[in-house]
């Protein structure tokens, strides 16, 4: 079960930053439509900016209000 809300007529940054819990990567890379490895890739590497990535020992979250202002960065905010 994805932690983004289905919120119909609101932006994809608005739901993203309307989540109340961390974001699975996987479920970010599913409404993006796009490979998980691709935002793992992105994490692992720092080109998400900071303030979106969470880490906890090996795994690896998405802060909601983080991921929200990089999706608007990069013009994916539909």
């Amino acid at each position: 079960m994805s932690s983004i809300p289905d919120l119909p007529g609101r932006s994809l940054a608005d739901r993203i930053e309307a989540a109340t819990t961390a974001i699975k990567i996987k479920d970010l890379a599913d409404i993006l439509e796009c490979s998980p490895s691709n935002l793992y890739s992105r994490a692992r590497t720092g080109r998400m900016g900071k303030g979106v990535v969470l880490r906890f020992g090996g795994t690896i979250r998405l802060d909601p209000h983080g991921t929200a202002e990089w999706l608007r960065k990069q013009g994916l905010d539909k």
